[in-house]
């Protein structure tokens, strides 16, 4: 994926990168996920709790859609009580510098924006 100039003959296409990450950070509560598992591993309640907004049943599914993606990786801690916790992968945390790019541009550009509405 290069900028080109505005008058560029060429014709232009999706960067085919660009579709395949956004086919999995494009969806509602994955970027969330994501980012709240940077700070450290946690238990599928906790992320419940951390998360506002989102439903066991999303969370559930968005963790299965990450995990088969190769991002997120699930750990079953035995009991009593049974618990499952959820760490990324290094492939998920290869996603640091991008998400932490991401929040700086929405703290400029989307949340101060909104301040002066």
């Amino acid at each position: 994926m290069f900028p080109m100039r505005e008058d560029d003959v060429h014709e232009i296409e999706c960067d085919e990168a660009l579709t395949e990450v956004f086919s999995i950070l494009g969806k509602r509560w994955s970027g969330l996920i994501l980012g709240t598992l940077l700070q450290r591993p946690a238990r599928f309640g906790e992320l419940a709790r951390a998360i506002d907004g989102i439903t066991e049943s999303m969370l559930s599914t968005r963790l299965d859609e990450l995990q088969g993606a190769g991002l997120v990786e699930r750990e079953v801690i035995e009991g009593p009580p049974l618990a499952t916790r959820y760490r990324l992968t290094p492939a998920g945390r290869g996603l640091q510098p991008a998400l932490l790019a991401l929040a700086r541009w929405a703290e400029r550009h989307l949340l101060r924006a909104g301040a002066r509405r």
